[in-house]
Order: structure tokens, then sequence, then C-alpha cells
């Protein structure tokens, strides 16, 4: 059973009643007065003395207005109705070429990094996948999702400021140097923060190396104090550095990698996100495409 009207029933209905409410005002006034007076029409309309009636007049002009009422009714419906979807199309269309924008700039962002280091090439990518698969583990709600899959792939913007003789260096870092590695999270923070839409995702970026016993940096977060997409993050990011070959060594199987990553799961990493990680290891789908 249908109730109430549509719109396009609402849009053309409440015009039609105005419009003939002046039919109905003028059949009622000539029934009363007939039925009153047994007056006939032109009684009505003129006086004994041969003056019209003023009262009468307005009364027989009553349909000519709700006429006239009823259709500048519809007519500012329909227009308000037209202006309202040409409005509602252009902030779709404004939003949807945002959102494009966005993702050319993120995939600027992934590119400019991938430059900077044939040993980092494609590990923003792989860092979502694995990211992706975790969340998919932990059953994450979709907003954090795409959060994540975002900040997995800008987590390393930072390192853009940093030399490239240092991402490529094939002994250890001295502690001058590591300091600068470890300057990358808040330079990343400060490279997108001008960017409105990605305020969200700030803290999940800041905190990637941030540990569960709080001696990660930079700002010595804790436990539940480090967002849990971090976390997932931080789990992401290592598995893959274990995994990848770098100048500095060679790379581990993913059997392997999982265990060195178990190894510090409570210490480094979170147990739970840990514990998703090897469960999705199991899962077709984990080696994400080259």
């Amino acid at each position: 059973m249908k109730l109430g009207l549509s719109k396009d029933e609402f849009d053309y209905t409440i015009p039609l009643v105005v419009a003939f409410s002046g039919w109905l005002v003028l059949l009622a006034y000539l029934y009363y007065s007939y039925i009153q007076y047994n007056q006939d029409i032109v009684s009505l309309i003129f006086s004994a003395d041969g003056t019209a009636r003023t009262g009468t007049l307005l009364v027989l002009i009553a349909p000519l207005t709700s006429g006239i009422l009823g259709y500048a009714l519809r007519e500012r419906l329909k227009m308000y109705r037209t202006g309202y979807l040409e409005q509602v199309h252009f902030k779709t269309l404004f939003e949807n070429e945002l959102r494009e924008t966005l993702d050319r700039l993120i995939l600027c962002f992934v590119n400019a990094l991938d430059s900077k280091s044939p040993w980092t090439k494609g590990h923003s990518l792989r860092v979502q996948h694995y990211c992706l698969m975790i969340a998919r583990e932990l059953k994450l709600p979709e907003e954090q999702v795409e959060q994540l899959s975002i900040a997995a792939l800008l987590h390393d913007i930072g390192k853009i400021g940093t030399y490239d003789d240092i991402l490529n260096k094939l002994e250890d870092l001295t502690p001058d140097e590591y300091a600068m590695i470890k300057k990358h999270p808040g330079n990343a923070v400060s490279i997108l923060e001008p960017i409105p839409q990605f305020s969200t995702l700030l803290p999940i970026i800041r905190a990637h190396h941030e540990r569960i016993d709080g001696r990660g940096y930079p700002d010595g977060l804790q436990d539940t104090q480090i967002p849990l997409p971090a976390r997932i993050l931080c789990v992401a990011d290592a598995y893959d550095a274990i995994t990848s070959e770098r100048p500095y060594k060679e790379s581990m199987g993913k059997a392997r990698g999982i265990a060195e990553v178990q190894r510090s799961s409570g210490s480094q990493f979170d147990p739970a996100v840990v514990r998703a990680l090897a469960e999705a290891h199991q899962k077709p789908g984990f080696i994400p495409e080259p």
C-alpha cells in the first residue's frame, strides 16, 4: 500500500489544489447566495441601482487569481527542483574531480619516493597490500580501512627530505644519520599537513614507527596510545623491510619473515596484529603481484 506523495506528485498536486481552490470558492458562494436569497447571477453582480457589487466581483475573479497563483507556484517548485538537482550534480562532479586529483597526487608522491632509491621501489604498494590483508583479518570498519590504505602509500613520504647516500648506504648508519632517518614520520606530517583531506591520516603516519613497549619514535607512545591503523602499518612496514632485498642485507623468505615479526610480538609489535599477519599469510593472494 502506497502512503503519501512522491516528489513528482507533490510538485504538481499542490499547485493544482491552489489553482482549483478559486473555483471552489466561487461555486460555494453562488450556491450559498442562491439558497439564501434566491438570487440569479445578474442580481449577485449588480445592486438595484445598477452599480457593481465589489465583493461579488472579487469572488468572481477568484478562479483567475488562484489559477495564476497555482501556475506561479508550480513554476517556482520546478525551478527550485531543477536548481537543486543541478547543484547536487555539480557537487557530485566536484567531489569526484577532487577525489581523482587526490588520487593522482598520492601517486605522484609514491613515484617521487620510488625514484629516490631502487631498493625501496614498490615498497609503499607492498605495504599497502599487507595492511589491507591484515585489516580484513581484523575486520576493521570500512572508513579505517580506507584511511589505512592511503596512509600506507604515504607513510614514507618524509624520506623525500633524506639524503640519497643515507638511504642507499651499505654500512651501518652513524648515530647522526640514524637520527636523520628517525625524522621522516614528522617530516611526512609537515609535508601533508597543508592538505585538509589528509588530516585523518597524519596520526597514523606519524605513529607508524612507535612500539608497543614505548621505545619507538618520534613520540615514545606505547600500547593503545598508538592508533590501531598505525600498529597495523608498523607490522606491514617491518614485514616488507624484512622480506625485501636492501643494500645492507639479503631478502628473507616469507615464512622466515613471519617468524621474525612474531619474535618481536608484544615488544615492538601488537600481538593481535602479528596474529592477523600470520593468518593472512596462509590465505591466497597474500603475496602481492609484482
